[in-house]
């Protein structure tokens, strides 16, 4: 059994404040901690449930934040922000499963902890195919367009709500219950972690008997994003790719998702050039 790994950081157990996930300031070295704390709690669970191989893509922000040294021995690590499948790069329709661990719920979702969809100031909304969708309907579409379960997903209570909407199937792992965007109740380390192991270690095993039943996205596809500004929606637009369909509205289009999907990244990238903010 192959797993795949995204990790991303906001819902990672114990942060709650993008003091917890922004470099340079004081709380990120802690974040940092807790954030390999839950990946490898995620890998030791994987392992013991019988995967062959884990690899991880660091998912979050400058796509640095893991330490190779502090992490899990059997896993391998994708590290750095250059990466056309951005969140997903790596993956494979060779790998059996893809667990998102620290995920988050999608932007403007009712007491979410750090609620947002890739830009957390400046992308109102995603949408693939009308429908919207957070990084996790997102990055999930590529995978199940691999015919790749997303078997795990590790974060707060409102993603675990939305990680049912999106796959239907999937095992989820609620590491701290969301109060307010800023603000959560959250599990003591190691009872969150012990939650994360236990789950994946059943995920696994599952899937060894049987498939996840999750739905593949429709094909053609298209995605679009809502920007605040304009100038957002202008800069997307500069690519040859990205249609402009309103003053603040961009889209990609075409017949397979995960060409599109590398498209609406290229386009995320566009509007986003030269912050230097929260994101991921």
């Amino acid at each position: 059994m192959k797993v795949f790994i995204s990790a991303d950081m906001e819902g990672i157990t114990g942060i709650a404040d993008p003091r917890d996930v922004v470099k340079g300031e004081a709380d990120y070295d802690d974040g940092r901690e807790l954030m390999v704390g839950d990946v490898n709690a995620a890998i030791e669970g994987a392992v013991a449930g019988g995967a062959e191989s884990v690899l991880i893509n660091d998912s979050h922000s400058s796509m640095t934040n893991l330490s190779r040294s502090a992490l899990h021995d059997s896993a391998r690590l994708i590290r750095g922000g250059t990466k056309p499948r951005s969140m997903m790069q790596g993956l494979t329709a060779e790998h059996d499963m893809a667990f998102f661990v620290g995920y988050h719920g999608k932007a403007g979702t009712l007491g979410a902890v750090l609620n947002h969809t890739f830009y957390p100031q400046e992308l109102i909304s995603l949408r693939v195919n009308d429908d919207e969708v957070g990084e996790l309907g997102w990055n999930a579409g590529l995978a199940r367009s691999h015919g790749v379960p997303v078997a795990l997903v590790t974060g707060d209570d409102a993603t675990a709500a939305e990680a049912g909407h999106e796959l239907e199937d999937v095992e989820t792992a609620v590491v701290k219950d969301g109060i307010d965007r800023f603000t959560a109740d959250c599990l003591p380390v190691e009872d969150a972690r012990a939650r994360i192991r236990t789950t994946a270690e059943r995920a696994v095993r599952r899937a060894k008997r049987d498939k996840f039943t999750q739905p593949v996205p429709d094909e053609p596809v298209a995605i679009e994003a809502d920007w605040s500004t304009t100038n957002q929606a202008a800069r997307a637009a500069g690519l040859p790719s990205v249609g402009r369909v309103a003053g603040r509205t961009t889209h990609v289009e075409g017949d397979e998702y995960p060409t599109v999907f590398e498209a609406s990244v290229a386009m995320l990238r566009a509007a986003g050039a030269g912050r230097n903010e929260w994101y991921g």
